[in-house]
Formats: C-alpha cells, structure tokens, sequence
C-alpha cells in the first residue's frame, strides 16, 4: 500500500497519468540538484509487482531506470530502459521529457551495459543530429557500426565525462553481469549510478564461470575505488538499474542501498569463494540462474554446479576491502 500511496504522488508532480492520448509513460524524480531518474512507468503501469489478497501476481512491471545528469554545459544520459510498447508516441515522449530538462546543453547518451532492457529506447535519440554517443568498450565494440559516425565514440571503461561547473561522472569497470559492465560516480556528491552491474535489490545475475570470475575483479575494482576516491561511505546512495527492486528486502531496513548493501555484496562474493556461502533455489524459469546465493541484503543469483566446480570449498581467490 505504501509504494502505491508514493508512486501516486509522483504521478500527480510529473503527469505520469493514466494511459491515454498525449500522456507521458515515464515517472521523473529529482535526485540531486542536477540529477534526474527516469523510470519508464506512470500510474497506468506502475512500477513493480503487485499482488491480489489470494496472493496472486495482478501487474508487473519490471521497470528499468534511467539517469540525467546535468553541468553547466553539458548533459549525459545513462542508460535507455526498456523498449516501451504499452504506450504510444513513448519515443516522442521521452525527447521531450529529457530536451526540457537539458535545455541547450549538449546531450550525450552512455550505457552501463549492453542489455535490451537498458537500450531499449535507442530509437528516441539515434536520429537526433545534437546527440552523442559514448559507448564503454568492451560491450560495444561490435556494435560501434549501428551508432552515426561523427557522433559516437568507444572510450576504455575507466573514464571521465566533465559535464562543466564542476559536474564529474567517472565510470569505472564493474564487470560479471556482462563482460563489460560499468557503473558511474558523481564526483562529489556520493551517489553511484550501478546499472545491473551489483543488482538494484533482487540481486547481480551472473550466467556463466568467466562471468563470476569477472565479478570477483568488479567486486575489488568498486572497493578500490569507494576506498581511494575520497567518497564518504556513511553518505553513499546506489541508484541501481532497476531501482523499484530496492523495497524487496527488509535488510535494507529504509531501502536504501548504500554502502550496507556493497559490504554485503564483498562478503558474500568471498563466501561463494570459499564455499561457505547460503544457498536457496531461486525459483527463476532458468537452468542457469538456479540459486540465490544470500548474505544480508546481498544475493548472487548464479549457478550452484558451477560454483561448486569452481571453488569446491576451497578459496581460490582474492576479495580486497
């Protein structure tokens, strides 16, 4: 009841009404002085799963976010969600939504990673002769060619994108949900944009050995970072790819996901090393993704074979805090 009570209010502060001719199917919140999530929902297809009193699923909708971030002169969207075909003219919608808000600063677009769920609305901005496109490496080398020459580039997954005024996002490696996923810090402020890259609260899909074993390097790469960028721990918020998931877990007692939530992500990798680590069926329609892998507020949604054919219980790698 609460999340309807809320998802309500936002509807009625950024016109996210019911589905008709002309309304918009995103629901905007304001995150910080110059920080946007874009959520691809409004009050006719609310965010999340709900449920009748017998306990049956009435609506889903696995919303994916998407972030602005504005500077002085410049402005950067992270991540596209999900392709929306439940509402007309969605593509139309999302342009104007974002050019209000970005006024004459330029707009480049970039990605956490290179799931469908997460550029699904390409097609509002591939055309757009004032939009650029900055695509991490490693997910987007084969693809680079689909992009409009003379406005995209492929940047190394450690990056800075200076957006003017003091406004810094830093992308940093975070591999395991995909080869190359990456989240993005805003300098400054204590906020962490993690995509997919550590799970939104239902947890990081890993879907193969390479995929885990990249994960324990993402893992230490976002360590190393929090604990070397001058970042103030008590203060971090993790704004996650699908952030509805966060209100799925009473560990996270408000449903924040901060600094708790990576704690006991670092912990629960090393335990999965170790073999130690609790495991519950995941309940999922997929051999692969088989097992929660569970500590705290943290789950792995993974393979439990081939976390066995990898660590047998015995650890073999090193996890960095």
């Amino acid at each position: 009841m609460k999340k309807a009570i809320i998802l309500a209010v936002l509807a009625s502060m950024f016109c996210a009404c019911r589905q008709e001719e002309g309304t918009v199917p995103y629901t905007v919140t304001k995150i910080d002085d110059n920080a946007y999530r874009i959520e691809d929902s409004n009050a006719s297809n609310p965010a999340g799963e709900f449920f009748d009193d017998s306990g049956n699923k009435t609506h889903f909708n696995n919303c994916s976010d998407m972030y602005l971030v504005l500077g002085d002169g410049k402005a950067l969207l992270i991540d596209l969600s999900n392709k929306i075909q439940w509402a007309d003219n969605a593509d139309a919608a999302l342009r104007k939504l974002v050019y209000d808000l970005t006024g004459d600063r330029q707009l480049t677009v970039t990605f956490t990673h290179n799931h469908g769920d997460h550029t699904g609305m390409l097609d509002a901005f591939i055309d757009e002769p004032g939009v650029f496109f900055a695509l991490p490496r490693t997910d987007f080398e084969q693809l680079v060619s689909r992009f409009p020459d003379g406005r995209s580039y492929l940047y190394d997954e450690e990056h800075e994108f200076d957006l003017g005024g003091g406004t810094i996002v830093e992308s940093i490696p975070v591999p395991g949900h995909t080869k190359g996923s990456v989240v993005f810090f805003l300098s400054g402020k204590d906020i962490l944009f993690s995509g997919d890259a550590i799970g939104s609260g239902h947890g990081v899909w890993i879907f193969d050995k390479p995929g885990f074993e990249n994960y324990i390097q993402g893992i230490n790469n976002l360590n190393a970072y929090i604990d070397n960028s001058g970042i103030d721990k008590s203060k971090l918020r993790i704004y996650g790819g699908h952030f509805w998931q966060k209100d799925w877990f009473p560990e996270l007692v408000d449903g924040t996901l901060g600094i708790k939530y990576i704690n006991d992500m670092t912990v629960l990798v090393s335990q999965i090393c170790s073999g130690e680590a609790y495991r519950e069926p995941s309940g999922l329609d997929n051999p692969v993704l088989d097992t929660y892998f569970r500590n705290g507020s943290a789950i792995v949604v993974w393979n439990s074979q081939m976390a066995d054919e990898m660590f047998g219980g015995s650890r073999i790698a090193t996890i960095s805090r």
